[in-house]
């Protein structure tokens, strides 16, 4: 019987996929991942990456690949059972019981995780109509909060008690276990027997998907004494921080008329925002921008501007959501406010005409690189200038558009008083040297598929490549994209997979996505072997750069609704023949 998801969330979170292999290799970091030499084949040059916001590792040497629970398999030559016991006694995390499977069987528990969530929402709702929510009223009448803007966002107070919440939940039939897995209550570490409400004090804000349903909360301290200014739900089956973005729910419709989505960085600030009319703000909950929110927004929105703090670290994170939009092209800019620190005190001290203003008048991420290239520099020296002038090249090659980027160069010709050709050149350049990488890795991706083609895995794939790459191109879109699944699998049963592996992974996809279970890599071990997982990797990751659309996605879906076996490719070619083949597939797609 499978482990149960809450459970393999706590041992996952127990046991850092980064923490685990960094005790068994090298990890040397590289942005938010990690690089290592791989210890399953002999290598001189690192292919191993590691992902800890995506809870899995892949090695583009060999091909292994999963989540901590099929490295600790691979590398100890452990069953999963085993390798689950050994991350429990690392971790500390108690295993579930036999009763545990007993009591669970046929119980839809996010549906259960939902209902808690809401009873939860409506106690705190009450509180802060009670005498004991007097003061969280006021602090929101402070913050310029009218009763219809508390009501449309479901706000409450969480009271000054440390099992106010807990007591009222068990009256309402509900467990401390189920209390613990919604993250409503804490346990404590020095009595393990004592459990406490995780939110004490606080005004309260529920997080709501765009289905509907309430996943978690954030909370806002009301006493200064308490040094946790904003405190929000843990991870749960129903709430991961790194995918939710706050508001959405409300955001989605608003990004209907413009396709702009506005990016704040706390929910008061989207709050403020929504009530003086802008119902297309969204914000992080306690987490810097990731690519799963971005894609999110992606999905609603063509163009984003960013709302962040005016501090310096709002400055930092700016940037670091500008590269994030940039990867997906969106189209980015950046507003820039003096005299308030953040929007929510901007739209109080000088309301929404002038917010508006602030919008109308956003810079584009391009400009905020360009003065950001400043920094630290004194450009009266002729050093300065030039260590200003590599900056710019760097920022300005990476504009797609000739016409915007030649704007720009004129732009830094006539304000430096460099010649534009030279600026030109330089920037014409590093195009080229970047072209010239991402051709060699292409060549260099080709001869991995033609050393690999005879795949043990799915060696369908090697005489039917065209429909092995669409197969895995759609299971890549819906992994990140599980909305789409059920018009995709309106379309495209499975089996109309011409590879039996890739069938088997959509089939087992598209059954969790459509019954609301975890789809994430940890979800596949049990049912599929330790290499079978490390293929999936492989297509998330060698499928992430290849720009797989809506567009793209309904090109493969045709294909393989259209296909009719044909004499295959043969299984039996040399190399040399093989990249032949392979080279007048890629000719006939760039014409």
């Amino acid at each position: 019987m499978a482990l149960p998801a809450e459970f393999i969330d706590r041992l996952k979170a127990a046991n850092p996929i980064a923490e685990v292999m960094g005790s068994y290799v090298n990890l040397k970091r590289t942005g938010r991942d990690y690089i290592c030499l791989c210890p399953f084949h002999n290598e001189k040059t690192p292919s191993c990456h590691v992902h800890p916001d995506k809870e899995f590792f892949h090695c583009f040497g060999c091909g292994a690949g999963g989540d901590v629970i099929t490295f600790t398999m691979k590398y100890n030559n452990l069953d999963y059972w085993e390798a689950v016991k050994l991350l429990a006694d690392r971790g500390g995390i108690p295993l579930p019981e036999d009763t545990f499977f007993r009591n669970n069987q046929g119980v839809d528990k996010r549906k259960r995780l939902y209902e808690i969530n809401k009873v939860a929402a409506r106690f705190f709702f009450e509180r802060l109509k009670s005498d004991e929510g007097k003061a969280c009223r006021e602090y929101l009448v402070r913050r310029g909060l009218k009763a219809q803007t508390v009501q449309k966002y479901g706000m409450g107070f969480a009271p000054n008690s440390w099992s106010a919440l807990k007591t009222y939940m068990l009256g309402e039939g509900f467990t401390e276990q189920e209390l613990i897995d919604a993250s409503l209550i804490s346990r404590s570490q020095k009595n393990t027997r004592n459990t406490y409400d995780f939110f004490v004090n606080r005004a309260m804000f529920p997080f709501i998907d765009l289905r509907g349903n309430i996943v978690g909360f954030g909370g806002r301290a009301l006493s200064s004494e308490d040094k946790r200014k904003y405190l929000n739900s843990k991870d749960t089956q129903v709430y991961q921080k790194n995918k939710f973005l706050f508001s959405m729910n409300f955001a989605k419709n608003a990004a209907v008329k413009d396709k702009k989505i506005l990016l704040c960085e706390g929910n008061l600030d989207v709050i403020s925002l929504n009530q003086a009319g802008f119902e297309n703000a969204v914000a992080t909950c306690g987490t810097a921008l990731t690519p799963e929110q971005v894609k999110l927004i992606s999905n609603y929105a063509d163009e984003v501007i960013i709302c962040y703090d005016s501090d310096e670290a709002g400055q930092k994170a700016t940037r670091k959501a500008i590269n994030l939009l940039n990867e997906v092209g969106l189209k980015t800019n950046v507003i820039k406010m003096e005299g308030a620190k953040d929007p929510d005190e901007y739209i109080n001290k000088f309301g929404e005409v002038k917010f508006r203003h602030l919008l109308d008048n956003a810079d584009g991420a391009v400009n905020f690189e360009l003065n950001r290239c400043k920094e630290g520099l004194d450009l009266e020296t002729d050093t300065g200038k030039v260590d200003y002038m590599k900056r710019v090249y760097r920022v300005l090659a990476q504009i797609k558009s000739p016409v915007e980027r030649d704007v720009y160069i004129s732009k830094i010709a006539n304000e430096q008083g460099i010649n534009k050709v030279a600026i030109s050149q330089e920037i014409n350049y590093l195009i080229f040297k970047a072209r010239k990488q991402r051709q060699k890795q292409q060549d260099r991706d080709l001869v991995n598929y033609a050393t690999r083609r005879r795949d043990d895995i799915n060696p369908e794939a090697s005489t039917h490549y065209r429909e092995s790459v669409a197969e895995c191109g759609i299971i890549y879109y819906l992994y990140n994209h599980p909305d789409s699944c059920e018009d995709i699998l309106s379309r495209l049963p499975a089996e109309k997979f011409v590879t039996s592996f890739n069938r088997r992974v959509y089939q087992s996809l598209t059954e969790r996505i459509t019954n609301n279970e975890d789809h994430s890599v940890s979800s596949f071990n049990g049912e599929f072997s330790p290499d079978e997982v490390g293929k999936i990797t492989s297509i998330l990751e060698n499928y992430r750069n290849m720009g797989i659309d809506k567009n793209v996605v309904n090109e493969y879906v045709g294909l393989l609704s259209d296909f009719t076996e044909k004499t295959p490719i043969k299984s039996d070619m040399s190399d040399d023949e093989f990249l032949n083949f392979a080279n007048k597939l890629k000719s006939k797609n760039r014409k």
